[in-house]
């Protein structure tokens, strides 16, 4: 019998390169997620003539923005915290402010430590103390990266989880379509696919799915192929369920899944 496709081939093809996609982004999720968006709060990573947004709880006793005090800026000011808002927060409904780290274009690399605190001399909230690293410029930032991905490629392992991730999905569907496909074919045949292989006492018990309306009873004799169309045996029919038949067969090694049974010869 000669099916004449590789449409399982494909298949396969796909189904491992999805896998293998998905593997890529998940090790590149463990960088990200190790390497941070480019700074975690307590070290923060910037370059002259940036920008990072922070935000914290408002410092005890504090209700307005000019209230707040500001240590760890450097005299030239090109390293500043300006915090922009006041807002509620989305978990406790406390008041909480946001704003922005500003690195002027002519700040020197070196670590500045920022806090934020009120004018009453209660004691500090660790959550309102920012380190900040400025390095030269973003090839240096890069190449000190904590992500290996940034280090190697200078971009943000964040873009290898989503663009691995998508490819994955295409992948993984790409295999389901040349899966219908070859499901298809062999109902065309009255074939199906074997989908599980158990050997015994040198007795072997086949479980295969058929589609397409197939008309099969126990005790009927049907042929086994590689999906190649090579015939490797014939096996009984012991049991038929819905869209599913066992079947046994016996002295034979080279039965895998994957393999096909068909009813009648195509």
């Amino acid at each position: 019998m000669n099916f004449n496709t590789d449409l399982p081939l494909w298949q396969k093809r796909f189904g491992l390169l999805s896998m293998f996609l998905m593997i890529g982004a998940m090790l590149s999720l463990v960088d990200a997620l190790v390497g941070g968006f480019g700074g975690v709060h307590d070290n923060i990573q910037l370059i002259p003539d940036s920008r990072y947004a922070v935000s914290g709880p408002m410092p005890p006793k504090t209700e307005r923005i000019e209230d707040f005090v500001i240590e760890g800026l450097p005299e030239d000011r090109s390293v500043l915290l300006s915090p922009e808002a006041i807002f509620s927060g989305y978990w406790f409904g406390g008041s909480m402010w946001r704003g922005v780290i500003i690195v002027d274009s002519f700040a020197r690399e070196g670590n500045y430590i920022i806090s934020v605190k009120d004018k009453f001399g209660e004691k500090q909230n660790p959550t309102l103390v920012f380190e900040v690293r400025v390095w030269a410029d973003k090839a240096e930032r890069d190449a000190n990266s904590t992500s290996f991905l940034t280090r190697r490629t200078g971009r943000s392992p964040f873009i290898f989880v989503i663009g691995l991730t998508i490819a994955g999905i295409v992948a993984g569907g790409s295999s389901f379509v040349f899966g219908r496909l070859w499901s298809r074919k062999l109902a065309e045949f009255h074939c199906g696919e074997i989908f599980n292989v158990r050997r015994k006492g040198g007795v072997l018990t086949i479980a295969c799915e058929f589609h397409g309306g197939a008309d099969a009873h126990v005790g009927m004799v049907c042929n086994v192929y590689n999906p190649s169309g090579e015939k490797l045996c014939t096996a009984q029919i012991t049991h038929c369920g819905k869209g599913e038949v066992q079947l046994q067969a016996e002295g034979t090694e080279s039965v895998r899944h994957g393999d096909v049974v068909c009813m009648q010869a195509a």
